[in-house]
């Protein structure tokens, strides 16, 4: 079924919702004075008790004006226009008067231009205050017990998606707090997906800074879009929660289990999920460590060394939704905890989380591997099974200990355990289709993670205004241990495919490691005015680790006791860094200026204990920074960033430990590698006009990469490659822009939101020590049209069409260039007796391109027909239908350096679903209206 059709069917469905009403206010603008009539004038109609707006007009025709409403009452007219005072009259409609004239309205101009409009004693829908924004949860309608998540879909300038993820001002939003504390820590959707909207009181937006800076008052660059809800006071005494199950065919299934207590400033919540749909709300972008094939030993921005296991997509989750391959189960759980005490002197927030997630699927990767003068392509057939079970729970307690100290404690812990059964049949091919190798492999692996890490941050303000002290140590502490079973078979052949030779390889690898990371700093800020200040701070890092892998082999008696030492490794690490900073801040009532550098001094030693050899490198770092907020008004801000990031060579990279995991593709290391560094460039803009609902965000940004670490390939005859890494004096960068502008229109008062993105990379590689240029430019618009009608549904449709530019300097003829789009619509009626009608569909369009000759076209349908039961509409109960049109196909392309791979993988298909759930709630204060 094409999209088209769909999209037309579906806007036509959600027509109803916006009839023409019989009530109207009108009149005419005129300057009398000046003796000249008025067009283009913002006329807005408010109502009267809440200054929520209902319609708004231009009257860019003719200077007169009519605006139909769709009820009567008291109401408000607004007139604005640049240049001339903003005229504001009360007016009330009714049956016996259904259209107000207001004639002639003469404006008058005025000395200089109100940058907004305040109506004393009435609310505004949002406010724009520095870099946070807050929206008034009682200006926007919700039907009883929807939830966070159907609030925030009504907030201009955020986007929910289909899944859930939540996009505010141009970017994702990590974090979502309750009244500024963490709720069950990284998992924003266990708030949006389960506090009821009417317990909401502000919803707020606004970069989170970490615990440091907001300490310190240092800007060390780590943001992230956080929402914060805050509750009503009488919102904040009882309990509520939810009960839901549903079973489907082809034994689809989901029990979920929500519970929340509210006492004051307690609150105790705890929630439990059984499901294999791909809805069981994990960690919040968490990348876990599931199996051994790969160990890392990566340097953090701090100089730090964290040994990690390799990360394998399909068992990852995002935003409590299933993003990666296969079929996956999952159990999931956990309890929340937060209070204060002594006078809000004392807060304590506590969570724990438990919970197992098993995979099973296949999936095909098509390859393309471009060589300096032709290219291998190789297809790799997998089937896994993949399980994980993981317990963590992490604690934070704040004491504020006098009117000028404040100590926080952090603690955070928990264990991992995984196994991986994977098997592989990999065939590949020389540029005329002739067989190069075929590699049948299997991997099985256990493997075993213990973390925990802990620290304290310590704030003395002291007797001059402005001078600050802080003071924080922290030391993290992280080990592994996992036993991998390898099998592989390698035929070569030659250019007439006669077999030439065979490897084959049987394994056992057993591994352990341990991390242990002390990290402390302090910072002090001294005064210079009420405006100016500088702000030195100083790090030390220091990092113990150790790796053991050793490597057996069959003996005769066909046990693994045979050890293979070129493939077995002990090593012991130490690393110390020193990091020392200044920086000076300005603060103004519209201008804010953080300017200063960090210099860093990185040592690294390594001992291999097999041979005794001793590995040193020391590595100096210069990162100047400059941030820059300029604010124009309470509604209209602008940002501008400027920073030196330095990328040190990773362990791997410099030493690696010699793995044959995959033999057909093996590292070196190359000890001569000096770090890189970008320039990064940063600049947004935002504006939001009140009255009108109008709202522009835009943004741009630009890194410039210097002395660049980038992989060499080398792939021999036989089809085998050798990894290892070079520094290049090509400068690779990479930029791109967004840009937003969201309004109402005259259109029965639906919103409308335009998008532009644009991204351009340039990144180089080598391949057979013959330098590749990468080039890629990607241009997206964006059209967005919205309605909510207020008790009847909300619609929205959007477009975006994508052009792609994919190309390698070594064969520019193969290439990934094409057209792409995506559609959707989803809409949700509410019919009479308490029925509900929702749909959501989305197609996606990938082309066809040089390199790979299929496209994909694709339609997803969801349905769901439901109705709410008891007198609060507590009860609810749904029949509805996954991937109606059963399309759904796991497929991607992505281009690396000079690879181009195609993947495709089993995933969840069409399946129908029958659920009830019931919302339980006794909470303080009045119960909300049905």
């Amino acid at each position: 079924m094409k999209a088209g059709p769909i999209l037309l069917l579906l806007c036509l469905c959600s027509c109803y919702l916006y009839a023409q009403q019989p009530y109207a206010v009108k009149g005419s603008l005129t300057d009398s004075a000046a003796g000249i009539k008025i067009t283009d004038a913002t006329i807005s109609v408010l109502r009267a008790k809440d200054s929520t707006l209902c319609k708004f007009i231009w009257n860019n025709s003719s200077h007169n004006f009519s605006v139909p409403l769709k009820e009567s009452g008291q109401f408000i007219l607004l007139v604005s226009y640049p240049g001339y005072a903003d005229y504001t009259a009360e007016f009330s409609l009714d049956s016996t008067k259904p259209v107000y004239d207001f004639q002639g309205i003469n404006m008058l101009l005025r000395s200089r231009l109100l940058t907004e409009v305040l109506i004393q004693g009435k609310k505004a829908e949002m406010k724009i205050k520095g870099d946070t924004t807050e929206y008034d949860a009682s200006a926007f309608h919700v039907e009883p017990n929807a939830k966070v998540e159907d609030l925030l879909r009504q907030f201009p300038g955020i986007e929910v998606d289909k899944d859930g993820k939540i996009t505010a001002q141009g970017k994702t939003v990590n974090k979502v707090l309750v009244d500024g504390e963490e709720f069950f820590g990284d998992d924003p959707t266990l708030v949006t997906k389960n506090i009821r909207a009417d317990m909401v009181d502000k919803v707020q937006v606004y970069e989170r800074s970490s615990d440091q800076a907001n300490f310190t008052g240092i800007d060390d660059g780590k943001k992230e879009k956080t929402i914060n809800i805050k509750l009503k006071e009488d919102k904040k005494n009882g309990y509520f929660g939810k009960v839901e199950a549903s079973g489907g065919t082809d034994n689809f299934y989901t029990g979920k289990l929500m519970f929340n207590a509210f006492k004051g400033k307690e609150r105790f919540s705890a929630y439990g999920i059984l499901d294999n749909t791909g809805h069981f709300g994990m960690d919040w972008g968490e990348s876990s460590k599931y199996g051994m094939s790969n160990y890392n030993f990566n340097f953090g921005d701090d100089g730090s060394i964290r040994i990690s296991g390799e990360t394998n997509d399909e068992l990852e989750s995002y935003n409590g939704e299933y993003y990666g391959e296969g079929l996956p189960t999952a159990k999931n759980g956990g309890v929340h905890y937060d209070n204060k005490f002594n006078n809000d002197k004392t807060t304590v927030n506590v969570n724990y989380r438990i919970g197992s997630l098993a995979v099973d699927g296949n999936k095909r990767v098509i390859t393309q591997n471009t060589l300096p003068s032709s290219y291998i392509n190789t297809t790799s057939d997998q089937q896994f099974h993949n399980y994980l079970f993981r317990h963590k729970g992490n604690g934070r307690f704040e004491f504020k200990l006098d009117t000028t100290s404040t100590l926080v404690v952090n603690a955070a812990g928990g264990s991992r355990n995984s196994s991986v059964d994977n098997e592989y049949n990999t065939t590949s091919l020389r540029q005329d289709s002739t067989l190069l190798n075929t590699n049948s492999r299997a991997v099985h692996s256990k493997t075993d993670e213990t973390t925990f890490n802990a620290g304290i941050l310590f704030n003395k303000q002291l007797k001059k205004k402005g001078r600050k002290f802080s003071m924080g140590i922290s030391e993290g502490y992280t080990r592994n241990n996992g036993n991998e079973f390898l099998k592989s078979a390698i035929n070569y052949y030659n250019e007439k495919e006669g077999l030439d030779s065979s490897v084959v390889n049987d394994q056992n690898r057993v591994q352990h490691s341990d991390n242990n990371t002390l990290t402390a700093n302090a910072t002090f800020n001294e005064p210079l005015s009420d405006k100016a200040q500088l702000a030195f701070s100083y790090d030390f890092v220091l990092t113990n680790a150790n790796s053991n892998l050793n490597t057996y082999k069959k003996s005769d008696s066909d046990k693994y006791d045979v050890l293979d030492s070129l493939y077995s490794n002990d090593f012991k690490i130490d690393n110390v860094s020193h990091q020392g900073g200044a920086m000076f801040i300005y603060k103004a009532t519209k201008f804010r200026l953080s300017a200063g550098s960090k210099v860093s001094n990185v040592s690294f030693e390594q001992l291999n204990r097999y041979d005794n050899s001793t590995f040193k490198r020391n590595f100096v770092n210069i990162n100047p920074q400059v941030y820059l907020t300029y604010t124009f008004s309470q509604s209209k801000s602008m940002t501008f960033n400027v920073t030196r990031r330095t990328q040190l060579p990773t362990v791997t990279q410099l030493q690696p430990v010699r793995i044959n995991t995959d033999p057909l593709n093996i590292h070196l290391g190359n000890p001569d590698l000096d770090p890189s560094y970008s320039d990064d460039i940063y600049w947004n803009y935002n504006s939001y006009k009140a009255i009108t609902q109008q709202y522009m965000y835009l943004n741009a940004n630009f890194s410039l990469k210097h002395n660049s670490i980038v992989s060499n390939v080398v792939t021999d005859s036989a089809g085998a490659s050798t990894y290892q890494y070079a520094n290049i004096k090509k400068n690779g960068y990479n930029g791109g822009i967004w840009a937003m502008r969201d309004f109402k229109t005259n259109w029965w008062g639906m919103s409308l939101a335009t998008m532009l993105s644009a991204n351009t990379n340039v990144s180089y590689n080598m391949v057979n020590n013959v330098l590749n240029k990468s080039t890629s430019y990607t241009i997206s618009p964006e059209l967005t049209l919205r309605k909510n009608a207020d008790k009847k549904g909300y619609f929205e449709v959007n477009a975006r069409p994508n052009y792609t530019i994919q190309k390698s300097s070594l064969l520019p003829s193969l290439n990934s260039n094409g057209l792409g789009f995506d559609a959707g619509a989803e809409f949700r009626v509410f019919l009479p007796k308490n029925f509900e009608f929702y749909s959501r569909t989305n197609f996606t369009y990938s082309p066809k391109t040089k390199s790979f000759n299929t496209d994909l076209k694709r339609t997803i349908w969801n349905m769901e027909v439901s109705r709410k039961f008891l007198k609060e509409k507590q009860l609810r109960v749904a029949a509805s239908v996954n991937d109606l049109l059963n399309q759904n196909s796991g497929f991607n392309r992505n281009v690396s350096g000079s690879q181009i791979t195609q993947n495709t993988y089993s995933t969840i298909r069409r399946y129908f679903m029958f659920t009830i759930t019931w919302d339980f709630n006794k909470m303080g204060g009045a119960k909300p209206k049905s």
